[in-house]
């Protein structure tokens, strides 16, 4: 039996991410004009949490895939990517119809190759290609500040020496891609709450990076004199090779010869074989600011005997399939707008 007013209950760690996109697009929701209801269904559809833990408890809208989809419900966190905004973001395009134009407004879950930085105090930063910053720049969010054509990963790094994602231990959420697939991105949207686990979030689901292991490579390298090097295919190619499984001895043999102290910087790079063959992209990010960085990492590396480190295998979080919602229909109870 739905207990209406109940209060939300207490938010699962894993849940940090949702509550903070919540927090962050409240004014989007203030200017729709979904009607909300009282869902009939044990989970919401998109992320499959239970009615009682989502944001607005025991709360849902009803949504269609396409125009001939079955409808479903949704929470308003997992709803509000789909939400168009004249205000915040702005127009995106006019649509033609014969003679009829009507405009299409921005979404978040439509905004493909841009990303998000939402910090622990809940603002949302959003990075966009050139093309779109200009019809967003006149939105509410553009004239905020909130808008940039910085790379997601380069205006991460910058929030985060201005300390805006401080306290990291409290969560930030970090957007690789809002993409147009939104229910890949919200199935799983998870926090950061150590940089020795940054959660990469993407229409294509969630990825962890150990950017404290890129940090401390980055440093190594500085204190080697192979700054230079850092962004630079050419020089971890036997590196990359072997955490794709394709290990050549003859060019690491070579590699080891041109380091000053490999044993050193092999401790330093990340363990994952994901996390390695990001490296030449991350640290050519990582490297113009990595004094500023060094105070995320306390621990200096330790040289040690030269060895090549086995590639591990990496620990992506487990995929939740989407509940099955038999048995009567129940007419839902409608509600008020946002």
């Amino acid at each position: 039996m739905t207990v209406y007013g109940a209060a939300p209950a207490p938010v699962r760690p894993q849940y940090r991410g949702y509550q903070l996109l919540y927090q962050a697009t409240s004014a989007l929701r203030r200017g729709s004009f979904a009607a909300t209801l009282t869902p009939t269904t044990l989970n919401c559809a998109c992320c499959d949490r239970r009615w009682a833990e989502v944001e607005v408890p025991f709360t849902a809208v009803e949504y269609h895939y396409g125009k001939c989809g079955e409808a479903e419900y949704v929470c308003l966190t997992c709803y509000t990517p789909r939400i168009p905004s004249q205000d915040i973001l702005g127009l995106e395009r006019m649509n033609v119809t014969g003679k009829t134009l009507t405009p299409i407004y921005g979404k978040l879950g439509m905004l493909v190759g841009s990303g998000g930085i939402i910090t622990p105090e809940a603002e949302l930063y959003l990075t966009l290609p050139p093309k779109l910053f200009e019809k967003y720049r006149d939105g509410e969010w553009g004239q905020q500040g909130r808008l940039s054509i910085e790379k997601p990963f380069v205006r991460l790094i910058s929030l985060l020496i201005q300390g805006a994602l401080d306290p990291i231990e409290d969560g930030f959420v970090y957007i690789e891609n809002w993409g147009r697939k939104v229910d890949g991105l919200m199935r799983q949207l998870m926090s950061t709450t150590s940089l020795h686990e940054l959660w990469c979030n993407s229409e294509n689901g969630a990825s962890v990076l150990d950017l404290h292991a890129i940090i401390t490579t980055a440093q190594v390298m500085s204190d080697q004199g192979l700054a230079s090097q850092a962004g630079r295919f050419a020089f971890w190619k036997p590196i990359l090779d072997a955490a794709k499984g394709q290990r050549d001895d003859k060019a690491f043999a070579q590699w080891l010869d041109n380091v000053p102290d490999p044993a050193a910087l092999l401790q330093a790079i990340p363990t994952d074989p994901y996390d390695r063959l990001k490296l030449p992209a991350v640290l050519g990010w990582v490297m113009p600011y990595l004094d500023k960085l060094l105070p995320y990492c306390h621990t200096k590396t330790q040289s040690s005997s030269a060895t090549f480190l086995p590639a591990q295998p990496s620990t992506q979080p487990p995929v939740v399939s989407k509940p099955s919602n038999e048995g009567a229909h129940v007419e839902p109870e409608q509600g008020k707008l946002f």
